[in-house]
């Protein structure tokens, strides 16, 4: 009786719903959108294959509560506005997924790309931070101007006020090969000492490494006592991120907020609205969840556990935890105790042998993994059941332990193979890996890799021991960068690979989109690996139903379906049919994350009626040659 009663309420429902949208009220029925996106071109990514197809292609997108309320024809779109909701014309331009993007830094990137500083303190007249930038010139005029740049920020600093100057790599890192050689030769954490005694000072290459000086290490010291990284202590070089987060920042994290904040806008603004790596630093992860408890984050953060802890019953708890955190927050897996070497298999050419390029800290190889195959870290991790990604790895020797270690210590944990796979273990960066003969087991077990298109252009040296094609020719011979980021490879073999570009490009997003459908080197005048070059799609894939997979979130990312959540992006041309010399020039008008605006142009405000929104109102003078 009662199941008879339910279905003659679900007919009476549904009798009711074909009526009024037979009336044009379908609206009023299901909730008026907070806003309709019309004639336009709505790709929505729904093809689920590896091939070259990007699904259901509609006219128009209705938005409510954050999420996608339908798609359809214009028609369709249209009888469900009510009178509250915001149309958008789109006059015919495309929507695309917003673009989700494995093993990028954000945190670091806003202390090495001037914008997010400069607008959150554009003049000195603070009492955190006196920032210098150094112009576009070539290296040695640069370190010649960086004495007295010192001094005059010294000068000016008060007391508790850091000083922080960074040299310049160039827009198109056309300096960081020689850059980062002489800055490893010039500065030193004694010679800052000796200019400022009294002052906290961080100086970095023009990238992420860095010295500081001992007023600098004392305060990072007094925040955490227990700092291990010896050769930061003993030097004052390295990486140091923690340095602006945890000491800079110290007691204020409402102002590390709103720089986080600004560099996520940024970020923003050229299509992204999703990432995922480690936050390096528990003042990044403290202004990270100060944006989100106040609603104020303005793209989504999946973030991976670095530590300290890596015990087995740390790991233990930890595993229960993946996937669980905010709509913007939530942790998706481990990194720092699982990162692997640049060792290849690749055998070393006998001129590179005879000849090699000078580049700072420049070492044939190293494994990564302590121990003989792996280490103690990555053995509790996975023996704990937390789910391996985020993590560094340059060589395929790193990657043959990885699985092992993935295949051998699951299945002593009683674990089957399609429990190894539902976990997702993932590896980043692609330098060197994974070699051809790898992908077949990559595929078995499940895994994901993010591959990073920046690797087929930067020069050598920007990171030691991370080698892009340029460099990879020259060390093991032109015939294996096609194991730099190779994408076709994987994508045949059915492997999801996501997008990186782990450099502080947001403005080059479809610029890299383009290097990975090419794979051509304009310094070298050279196509590396010409059978890894994919089509388009393939890398918009990869950029956006693939990176929703490596966050564990596919079921509400990566896709314009209803009932996922409203994350998109506008373009001002077709990415699907533009040329294909064109598509590095597309740009963004607009980005919606959660159904909410966080990047609209001036040009696209003006057409539907709205004020610009994000990085695009902003008024700062980026300083020269940035």
């Amino acid at each position: 009786m009662r199941s008879m009663t339910m279905k003659i309420v679900l007919g009476i429902i549904l009798m009711s719903t074909v009526a009024m949208a037979q009336q044009g009220n379908l609206g009023a029925l299901l909730g008026y959108p907070q806003m309709a996106l019309v004639n336009g071109k709505v790709v929505t990514m729904d093809d689920a294959s590896f091939g070259s197809n990007v699904g259901t292609i509609h006219q128009a997108m209705a938005v409510r509560d954050g999420k996608i309320l339908a798609t359809g024809t214009d028609a369709q779109i249209r009888q469900m506005i009510g009178p509250q909701t915001k149309v958008v014309d789109l006059k015919g331009k495309t929507v695309l997924p917003s673009f989700i993007i494995t093993h990028e830094h954000p945190m670091d990137w806003a202390f090495q790309e001037p914008r997010a500083l400069t607008h959150v303190f554009p003049d000195d007249n603070n009492d955190t931070i006196i920032h210098r930038w150094m112009p576009n010139i070539p290296p040695k005029e640069q370190l010649a101007r960086f004495e007295p740049m010192l001094k005059e920020a010294l000068a000016k600093a008060k007391p508790g006020q850091w000083v922080w100057l960074s040299f310049n790599y160039g827009p198109n890192y056309e300096h960081a090969t020689e850059m980062a050689l002489l800055f490893g030769k010039s500065i030193t954490k004694e010679y800052l000492d000796v200019l400022a005694p009294n002052t906290p000072v961080k100086v970095r290459n023009g990238f992420i490494t860095s010295f500081v000086n001992t007023k600098a290490l004392d305060a990072l010291k007094a925040v955490n006592p227990d700092l291990e990284d010896q050769n930061l202590l003993k030097t004052g070089g390295g990486f140091s991120r923690p340095m602006e987060p945890d000491a800079m920042f110290r007691g204020k994290t409402p102002q590390l907020a709103q720089v986080m904040k600004s560099e996520l806008e940024w970020w923003a603004a050229h299509g992204m609205s999703a990432f995922a790596s480690g936050p390096y630093s528990s003042g990044t992860m403290a202004a990270y969840r100060y944006l989100d408890a106040r609603g104020e984050m303005p793209v989504r953060y999946g973030w991976a556990y670095p530590g300290p802890a890596f015990d087995l019953e740390s790991m233990r708890y930890m595993s229960s935890l993946v996937g669980t955190g905010t709509d913007h927050i939530w942790l998706m897996g481990v990194f720092e105790g699982a990162n692997g070497g640049n060792c290849s298999t690749a055998p070393i050419r006998d001129d590179w042998k005879k000849a090699p390029l000078e580049i700072l800290n420049r070492r044939e190889c190293f494994d990564g993994f302590s121990g003989p195959k792996w280490g103690k870290d990555l053995e509790n991790a996975i023996r704990g059941g937390m789910r391996v990604a985020g993590i560094h790895v340059s060589g395929d020797i790193s990657v043959d332990n990885l699985m092992d270690a993935i295949e051998q210590i699951s299945k002593e944990e009683g674990m089957t193979m399609e429990q190894i796979r539902a976990k997702r273990h993932a590896f980043d960066h692609s330098s060197g890996m994974p070699r051809p003969q790898q992908i077949p087991r990559i595929k078995d077990l499940g895994m994901i890799v993010s591959l990073n298109n920046n690797l087929l252009w930067e020069p050598p040296g920007v990171v030691p021991n991370m080698a892009g094609t340029s460099m990879f020719a020259k060390i093991h011979g032109l015939e294996y960068t096609s194991w730099i980021s190779p994408r076709k490879s994987v994508t045949d073999a059915g492997v999801m690979s996501t997008f990186e570009i782990d450099r502080p490009f947001a403005n080059k997003i479809f610029f890299f989109l383009h290097k990975g459908i090419t794979r051509f080197n304009e310094r070298d005048n050279m196509v590396y690996g010409p059978g890894e070059r994919t089509d388009r799609i393939t890398q918009l894939k990869a950029i956006t139903r693939w990176g929703a997979y490596y966050l564990l979130k596919e079921k509400v990312l990566g896709t314009l379906e209803p009932g996922k959540f409203a994350d998109f992006i506008v373009l001002d041309k077709d990415y699907l049919t533009v040329p294909e010399a064109d598509i590095p020039n597309l740009q963004v008008l607009m980005t919606v994350v959660g159904g909410k605006t966080v990047h609209l142009t001036q040009s696209l405000a003006t057409e539907i009626g709205s004020q610009p929104v994000g990085y695009t109102t902003w008024k700062d003078k980026i300083p020269e040659g940035w």
